[in-house]
């Protein structure tokens, strides 16, 4: 099997499969020799800031001399990305490798597995057979029945910004998706969460009913290149007006790491934060051009927040999957734009371009309906000032065809 026909073989495979919950991959990891219970883990959940958090956890602990696997989703550029060691990402060679052993392991078991269920247990086996130090792993969905919740035990349990996301599988309330997202939490465990002022309590008494450890993240003060926390300042690498509390979050996990008796040195902190590369989230692709695939309200809020506080005009170009809450999250950053160009991606799930015009008028922000995302891309840049700024949002995918187009030179 080579890299093409590995990609091949795991796009067919289902994304969802009967029976929910994990039974069939914990039979294929002991296939595989459970590789996931040889790994000591720092375990992320939420809706938003898991991936950014993840990034800075992973560079820190790479900054202090540890063999740090990370494994995250989705990927911007190429599949490689979400399985990496200390910033390199799997090699071609190897994720064909892994792919089929552990596509020979699922037939001869009887383990069918879904998509993401498929690419964890491969993750495990590599990371496991390269020695990691330590793995990040960033949950996919919710976190009680995710893949990535087959592990036994956490070093510390994460929990990210909690906001509605997903509601047909997480639940309707946020409390409830708080209660699928606690699903991590490990019995004695040490959790570090976000403020999560609003679910607090859902995840104070989750904790209680694991007795498990709680520390929650103060909120930072930023500060021109940074932020301060506890006292101290650091560096930050990551754009955006949030970038500061998932900071301060990855500071109480090293802090508790360190509780533990890993030496984790303040200059490690301080070089891991400011060498964080992270892909679009706030990212600068250009002098004036921006993208972020905030796609919930939470985080359209916070890229809002961040574009405002640039003080420039701001030309958005937009394309939203249905099934979000397109049209709270459009209503809520269209105001702050100039202008606003409606895009659409080739996916059944995205949203009509029209569908974005139609909200923009609500709210008396000037659209106008480019389907095609280079011929958007080059119409912003078109309409763009010496002073203005483009911005890419509203889904991944998007933020990923833009990026793909300005380092291609096609734009």
């Amino acid at each position: 099997m080579n890299y093409s026909e590995a990609l091949n073989y795991i796009h067919t495979i289902p994304k969802f499969r009967r029976p929910l919950g994990n039974a069939n991959l914990k039979r294929l990891l002991a296939a595989l020799g459970n590789p996931q219970k040889k790994l000591k883990f720092i375990h992320i959940a939420g809706t938003n800031g898991k991936g950014s958090c993840a990034a800075m956890t992973a560079s820190i602990l790479a900054a202090a001399g540890y063999k740090t696997g990370m494994y995250t989703s989705p990927y911007i550029d190429i599949f490689n990305e979400r399985i990496q060691i200390n910033g390199a990402l799997i090699s071609n060679d190897d994720l064909a490798a892994y792919t089929e052993r552990v596509k020979a392991a699922m037939n001869e078991n009887d383990a069918q597995v879904s998509e993401f269920a498929f690419i964890t247990a491969a993750a495990m086996l590599y990371f496991y057979e390269k020695q990691c130090d330590f793995v990040v792993l960033e949950a996919g969905l919710g976190g009680r029945l995710d893949a990535t919740n087959v592990i036994d035990s956490s070093l510390v349990s994460v929990l990210m910004s909690i906001s509605l996301d997903h509601m047909q599988y997480l639940g309707d309330t946020v409390s409830e998706i708080a209660e699928e997202k606690c699903g991590i939490i490990k019995e004695n465990g040490t959790v570090v969460s976000y403020p999560n002022d609003d679910v607090m309590g859902v995840i104070k008494s989750a904790c209680e009913k694991k007795h498990a450890r709680l520390t929650a993240a103060e909120k930072p003060q930023i500060c021109g290149g940074g932020f301060i926390y506890k006292g101290e300042k650091y560096g930050l690498s990551l754009k955006g007006l949030y970038q500061p509390m998932n900071a301060a979050v990855v500071l109480e996990i090293i802090g508790a790491l360190r509780s533990m008796g890993y030496k984790i040195d303040i200059n490690a902190v301080r070089y891991g934060l400011l060498h964080t590369s992270w892909q679009a989230r706030f990212e600068y692709i250009a002098e004036n051009v921006i993208i972020d695939g905030g796609h919930n309200i939470d985080g359209i809020h916070a890229l809002k927040n961040s574009l405002s506080a640039l003080g420039k005009d701001i030309i958005l170009v937009m394309a939203m999957m249905r099934d979000k809450s397109y049209d709270v999250c459009i209503a809520d950053i269209a105001p702050i734009a100039k202008e606003v160009i409606a895009s659409q991606l080739d996916f059944e799930r995205c949203l009509e371009a029209e569908e974005i015009k139609k909200i923009c008028i609500t709210v008396n922000t000037p659209c106008e309906v480019i389907k095609d995302v280079k011929t958007a891309a080059k119409t912003a840049l078109s309409h763009a000032g010496d002073n203005d700024i483009v911005c890419f949002c509203g889904s991944l995918y998007l933020a990923g065809e833009a990026r793909k187009l300005f380092h291609g030179g096609q734009v």
